[in-house]
């Protein structure tokens, strides 16, 4: 029987067949039968995204297999920042802890099962902020790496775990993360350490740019040198990356191997063993040649699909 103090939480927008593709694979995990799974479904933003959440929430509505489904229908557009925001916070309110997912992952039959046991483990050593089920390819075997999480310092959005007395003090402010930037010492040095994007998505979400939430929680992590548990293999699969979609686009920069989900026993490592060969593959697609690479690729599909529309 799974921890009946961990909540599901699952945030949506428009996009029903995604979130029925998440929804069967978090099914395929036992632990969901005996969980509580609540739902954040954003208002439309605009009469063209309309029917799309309408058609999301008609489905939600049809969900059975968990223990209780639970609907927080935003009567307006939140936008995804916000979204998350306050539910994240209503979350940390109402719930011991939390496993998260959005609509466009899938997740392996063991994904549930790995967060629960990473969450346990974890748990009372309050340098660890959370615990995630995905990871960019790494190759622990030829480093002799006998455990089946790492530890790392960047936080990752796609699918993950967390305590509720970890979110005590979040900034999600933008003028107070501006104060922050302008007036402690080595701050950009010590967020973009974890990857030359993250200086660069801080300072679009505080002019308004960009409407997300994962920075803040990277900021909350550099800030009080922090750590993130990553599995050795990744249980999450991101689908995300179409036009369907309001943050990614373009090429999936995301591939990596896939956990048949079939293990059901893990072993953690201490949350003070740091093996830099691994956290250095984990940090490579954050490289600045990686990044400047994608960013071409991204904007040559961007074009291409404008050329498209307008033909």
């Amino acid at each position: 029987m799974a921890d009946q103090s961990t909540v599901l939480a699952v945030f949506c927008y428009k996009r029903a067949s995604k979130l029925k593709r998440c929804i069967d694979a978090l099914l395929t995990n036992p632990e969901c039968a005996d969980m509580d799974i609540i739902f954040f479904s954003d208002g439309y933003k605009n009469e063209k995204d309309r029917a799309g959440v309408l058609e999301t929430r008609d489905y939600i509505n049809s969900i059975t297999g968990f223990r209780n489904v639970i609907k927080h229908f935003r009567d307006r557009n939140f936008s995804t920042g916000p979204n998350f925001r306050t539910g994240l916070t209503y979350l940390a309110e109402n719930y011991e802890q939390f496993i998260v997912v959005e609509d466009d992952l899938i997740v392996a039959p063991n994904y549930v099962k790995y967060l629960l046991d990473a969450l346990k483990f974890y748990k009372n050593d309050q340098s660890v902020f959370c615990c995630t089920g995905f990871v960019y390819p790494v190759t622990p075997e030829a480093f002799n790496y006998q455990y089946d999480s790492i530890v790392y310092q960047r936080f990752c959005s796609y699918g993950w775990g967390g305590w509720a007395d970890r979110f005590k003090n979040v900034v999600w402010d933008e003028q107070e993360l501006q104060q922050m930037m302008d007036t402690r010492p080595g701050f950009k040095a010590r967020l973009n350490a974890e990857g030359y994007d993250l200086g660069r998505m801080l300072k679009k979400q505080i002019n308004g740019d960009i409407s997300t939430w994962d920075i803040q929680l990277q900021v909350h992590v550099a800030e009080n040198h922090l750590k993130v548990i990553y599995p050795i293999l990744s249980k999450v699969n991101n689908i995300g990356f179409d036009e369907e979609s309001t943050n990614t686009f373009g090429v999936n920069w995301m591939e990596t191997p896939f956990d048949e989900g079939k293990q059901r026993s893990f072993k953690f490592c201490p949350p003070d063993l740091i093996v830099k060969p691994l956290q250095k593959q984990i940090k490579k697609p954050f490289s600045l040649p990686e990044l400047v690479k994608r960013k071409l690729i991204n904007e040559f599909i961007k074009a291409t699909r404008q050329v498209k529309k307008a033909s």
